[in-house]
């Protein structure tokens, strides 16, 4: 190589090796970056409950939740008693700011009429009766005039479950779900809610996803999922099938725990507080984990109301104590940079650790209870 061309690549070298190495040393002389700023994805987390009593409770308010469930009868606005539920719990959700999700449910309405040959009006229960198109979407209209500021909805709840008349209804599914997108177009709708329990008690996901999307004409963006059976076998079966047999977004609509439940006392795994709190781990971890495609996870449900409640996976015992499973809850939003306002509760794990340290706030309102929770059977 001549001389001068050899002289030329080495000057040519220097000029790009000095500007290299001053971003070097600039890099090695810099704080590092604070861990904040690298973030892994996680789902958004929110609560389900029914109970109005969620936006008063300083030890939710603390946990900065921002979105929260219903579960609503599609007729509830016209029933009295129905009705002022709702506007209360709208209203108290929209006055702390949270998104709302509204799983469309069957009606709880009891119908009275008169039967041949007897005296007294016969009570008819109307679960297991079916709006048509047109009555389903005139309630959903009345709703969206009420509360237009709500814009996620679960087109029906547990679609698959043989409990709900719509377990072979696909095609009548499909058709609430196009009227909900005609409706409201900016809203997020769930095409369905499945129940992930076995073919005793359910057509399989799969099965009726094929035969809705058959139906509707196209893959809708987003499922709902309450898999109860994967959470608390601690396992990931039904959620990746699902995640296999749809190509849209998956909500897991309703999850958690079980602490108890009178009616199966053999459900195959523990039903205490102790492996509720592990349950609820395994969902937020692992199971939140398992894809991008899982972008929401609600927790069901907030407080039990008595020692003998049909269904219980509250994180609030009945006796007002916290229970293990609020301490993952908290401790989990805490890893991932959701810090628990101190000032609004102490009980977060995460206030106590850093009492009088930090910018969390002062000793701040508390909730009813102390900061500990039960560990028993049900506590």
């Amino acid at each position: 190589m001549p001389r001068l061309t050899r002289r030329l690549l080495c000057l040519l070298a220097i000029a790009v090796a000095l500007p290299l190495s001053a971003v070097a040393a600039s890099a090695n002389s810099a704080p590092p970056p604070p861990v904040h700023s690298v973030r892994t994805f996680h789902p958004l987390i929110g609560i389900g409950d029914d109970k109005a009593d969620l936006f008063s409770d300083p030890r939710f308010l603390a946990l900065g939740i921002r979105t929260v469930r219903y579960d609503m009868s599609w007729d509830a606005l016209t029933v009295p008693y129905q009705l002022a539920e709702v506007k209360a719990w709208m209203n108290a959700a929209r006055r702390k700011g949270l998104s709302v999700l509204v799983t469309i449910d069957h009606s709880d309405r009891v119908i009275y009429r008169k039967v041949p040959g007897r005296k007294k009006r016969k009570a008819f229960s109307q679960t297991r009766v079916l709006p048509t198109v047109a009555q389903y979407l005139s309630a959903f209209r009345a709703f969206r005039k009420r509360f237009p500021w709500v814009r996620a909805f679960a087109t029906w709840d547990e679609t698959n479950y043989y409990g709900e008349a719509t377990y072979d209804k696909e095609a009548l599914v499909a058709s609430y779900y196009r009227g909900l997108r005609s409706a409201c177009s900016s809203c997020t709708i769930l095409a369905a809610e499945f129940l992930d329990v076995s073919t005793h008690e359910a057509v399989p996901m799969t099965t009726w996803a094929q035969a809705f999307v058959r139906d509707l004409g196209y893959q809708p963006g987003y499922w709902g999922l309450n898999n109860y059976e994967d959470a608390n076998h601690l396992v990931s079966t039904s959620t990746r099938t699902l995640l296999s047999a749809v190509s849209g977004n998956i909500w897991l609509a309703e999850t958690g725990g079980i602490v108890n439940r009178p009616s199966h006392p053999h459900p195959g795994f523990p039903q205490n507080a102790g492996h509720a709190a592990q349950v609820d781990a395994y969902v937020l971890h692992t199971l939140g984990s398992l894809s991008r495609r899982i972008q929401r996870i609600y927790l069901y449900e907030w407080d039990a109301k008595t020692r003998h409640d049909s269904w219980d996976t509250a994180l609030i015992s009945y006796t007002g104590k916290p229970r293990p499973g609020y301490d993952v809850l908290a401790n989990t939003l805490d890893s991932w940079g959701i810090r628990p306002d101190c000032r609004i509760s102490r009980v977060p794990p995460p206030c106590a650790a850093t009492k009088g340290s930090g910018s969390s706030g002062g000793a701040g309102k508390t909730g009813p209870t102390g900061p500990t929770g039960a560990t028993g059977a049900t506590g």
